[in-house]
């Protein structure tokens, strides 16, 4: 009978995922007009159609990014360089140093309200993530800087949009949509492949290790684990949970994916802000 669970959820006004056992797709209802997906699902769910759905909200907002950077004005692509690593990695330590600490305040949620499952998962997110900023500062260190000072004052746009949105998740008055936070970050992150770390690699100095959080957080760490994790605690979690969580990912990954807004700094700007923190400058 899996193969006939429906499950639907509207992501914006004007569009709803759909999804069963075998696809998703997104559903537009007619302005104005009614029909079978513009009323809340109140369907059981199920591990392959819950997984689709998720899917479908990713590629969803996947779609949405791309459409809006097409239409936003151009901007000139940027070749991967020291510094701009030096950035991403500014940005990594900032998102992974919020989870441990916004997970076990959702975790601490979810028990007060008896939600046990959704309690025990949030403290296992919590201690699985833990330390991983740590790496993030390592890697800063074998580039040869002075790790805590760079992060402090390099918090990228998007890092910290990230960050806030998490922290509006979990502190609103239903913190399930954490959940779908974590999934589509996750699921982002196993889409990093060992050619992409390579090409990290091959612009750093030679034997210098600065890649330990983004093996961390990608198809070569545990997230794939993670994200199946996710997947089954959401297909058990009422329909309206479920709603929320696909929600949240939808904008999770809309916050990732957005056209950057100011946030690059032009090279040599960039270079000179990275210099300060430079170990041993002259």
């Amino acid at each position: 009978m899996d193969g006939l669970t429906l499950e639907w959820a509207q992501v914006i006004p004007q569009m709803v995922v759909v999804a069963t056992s075998e696809s998703a797709w997104t559903h537009r209802p007619p302005l104005g007009l009614s029909d079978a997906f513009s009323t809340p699902m109140q369907c059981r769910g199920s591990i392959a159609s819950t997984r689709n759905l998720l899917e479908g909200s990713l590629a969803a907002a996947q779609q949405t990014a791309f459409q809006t950077r097409a239409t936003s004005p151009r901007i000139s692509p940027l070749s991967l360089t020291i510094d701009r690593w030096v950035w991403r990695l500014a940005g990594y330590y900032n998102t992974t140093h919020a989870t441990p600490a916004l997970m076990a305040e959702a975790a601490e949620r979810f028990a007060a309200e008896g939600r046990t499952e959704l309690a025990e998962y949030a403290t296992l997110k919590s201690f699985d993530e833990a330390g991983h900023d740590q790496l993030a500062l390592e890697d800063l260190r074998a580039l040869g800087y002075e790790a805590e000072r760079v992060v402090e004052d390099l918090v990228p746009p998007t890092a910290r949009g990230l960050v806030n949105y998490f922290t509006e998740l979990v502190r609103a008055p239903d913190p399930v949509g954490c959940v779908g936070y974590a999934y589509a970050l996750e699921r982002m992150a196993i889409t990093v492949r060992s050619d992409h770390i390579a090409a990290v690699e091959a612009i750093l100095p030679p034997g210098v290790n600065a890649t330990r959080c983004l093996r961390v957080h990608s198809a070569l760490g545990d997230d794939a684990f993670h994200v199946e994790d996710e997947v089954e605690v959401t297909s058990r979690l009422p329909p309206a949970d479920r709603i929320k969580i696909v929600q949240a990912c939808y904008q999770t990954v809309l916050r990732r994916n957005a056209a950057p807004q100011g946030e690059y700094l032009s090279e040599e700007a960039l270079a000179k802000k990275l210099a300060v923190f430079k170990r041993n400058r002259q």
